[in-house]
């Protein structure tokens, strides 16, 4: 039970995910602590102030629900980033292969920066900047791990390959191939993702109906029985 209570306030991967968009662990997690607290106590005033007795009882909610928030917000973003990650590196990669047709892997990265969008981006300027100091495959590796999905893996080791070796025409139909099947993979994650959305819009505005049904038939209940002479 205290290792629940624990990991409900201090999140176990709250370190990780701050680490992940750069910001101070201590810092934001004091501030996160203080902000919360402010919000209680500025609730609890007003109810004192206005004589709510249902704000002076649930302060202390409003304030956790908020120190929670700032958790779930932080992690649904690193979420969205790496959804958004995953579907433009086919798009990306696809381009890279139109270019080293003609160009080796170094000026094709480099051709590419300005016209990649972030959060690739800036992915990518850092792998031209750790090309320049390292020649082994560990550029490649990193750039892999920011984009955090394995077939990254794959493609990036096969790049390194093609820039330290003369390439192989059998190897760059294969590369394309791979990246043909995560554009078809991603485009079919969307339309499913489409199809939950179109499923659920239906059945939220039938459900908001049943409410709003059963709310107005609670009302005249109630009503017609306050009419009632016993």
């Amino acid at each position: 039970m205290r290792n629940k209570i624990k990991s409900f306030f201090i999140e176990p991967d709250l370190h990780f995910l701050l680490g992940w968009f750069g910001i101070d662990y201590k810092k934001s997690f004091k501030n996160r602590i203080v902000t919360s607290l402010v919000i209680t106590m500025l609730v609890l005033i007003f109810g004192l102030a206005f004589n709510k007795m249902y704000l002076i009882i649930f302060s202390p909610i409003i304030g956790l629900v908020y120190y929670k928030n700032q958790y779930l917000s932080i992690k649904k973003k690193k979420k969205s980033i790496a959804t958004l990650k995953r579907r433009m590196f086919p798009s990306f990669v696809k381009k890279i292969l139109i270019l080293i047709r003609t160009n080796n892997i170094y000026n094709s990265l480099l051709k590419m920066v300005d016209y990649t969008d972030e959060p690739i981006k800036q992915y990518l300027i850092q792998l031209l900047k750790d090309m320049d100091n390292d020649k082994t495959v560990k550029p490649f590796i990193d750039f892999a791990n920011n984009m955090e999905f394995i077939e990254a893996y794959q493609v990036m080791t096969m790049l390194y390959t093609f820039s330290e070796h003369s390439m192989n025409k059998k190897h760059l139909v294969s590369l394309e191939q791979m990246i043909s099947q995560l554009y078809e993979n991603e485009i079919d994650e969307v339309i499913e993702s489409k199809k939950r959305l179109l499923w659920l819009y239906p059945n939220f505005t039938i459900l908001s109906m049943l409410v709003l049904i059963f709310s107005m038939a609670i009302y005249m209940f109630i009503s017609i029985f306050s009419e009632i002479q016993f």
